[in-house]
């Protein structure tokens, strides 16, 4: 599934990019920024934030599986 539309991120480009940075360093803090440089593209809009921030979370902790069954919110309806 394509998250980042701007930048052409999947879904398996951020489990990709959370196991990597956690092999290379297990006490990394993982960010989108992070995400981002290390699959060497830009936010564009931002729209795809609050989502890859959500499957980054969701990987680090329980593995792919769980973070697509995340349910995503748009952040006007986080208020």
């Amino acid at each position: 599934m394509i998250v980042c539309s701007c930048s052409v991120i999947t879904d398996k480009d951020v489990a990709e990019a959370v196991s990597a940075l956690r092999t290379a360093d297990p006490f990394v803090v993982l960010t989108p920024g992070l995400i981002y440089r290390h699959l060497h593209k830009r936010p564009s809009c931002g729209e795809c934030l609050p989502l890859i921030t959500k499957l980054m979370v969701g990987y680090d902790e329980q593995g792919p599986r769980s973070a697509a069954s995340l349910p995503h919110r748009s952040p006007l309806e986080e208020s």
